[in-house]
């Protein structure tokens, strides 16, 4: 929590965005996998605490918390299924107000792996 509160409001914060920006200065958009491996199995996570759940997000799901950190523009965007039949994303990330931009690639994915809509029957 003590990191958290000074990522998002301190010197902290600006030190993560200088040291992302120059990748942006070259680059309109970043992708990366939106999971690192497949998600866990469904379970009553609000049971568990706050720091259980999260450490446990952070090993499912590494490459998204640096962009809520910053506050710039990602979004999770459905990319066709895993040889089990699974569903797959990727992450998009852009520099600050670059929103339209994330739109027009994640309609530009789509076009390119239509998005199953329903999940596939076992």
């Amino acid at each position: 929590r003590r990191f958290l509160r000074g990522v998002q409001a301190g010197d902290a914060r600006e030190r993560l965005r200088a040291r992302l920006a120059p990748f942006f200065a070259e680059h309109d958009v970043l992708l990366t996998p939106a999971l690192a491996r497949r998600s866990p199995r469904a379970a009553p996570w609000h049971e568990r605490g706050w720091l259980r759940n999260a450490l446990a997000g952070s090993n499912y799901s590494p490459l998204t918390p640096a962009w809520n950190l910053t506050g710039w523009p990602a979004m999770s965007v459905p990319f066709g299924t895993l040889p089990s039949g699974a569903p797959c994303a990727v992450q998009l990330v852009g520099r600050p107000g670059s929103e339209a931009v994330l739109l027009e690639v994640a309609q530009q994915l789509e076009t390119l792996r239509p998005w199953q809509r329903t999940a596939p029957v076992d």
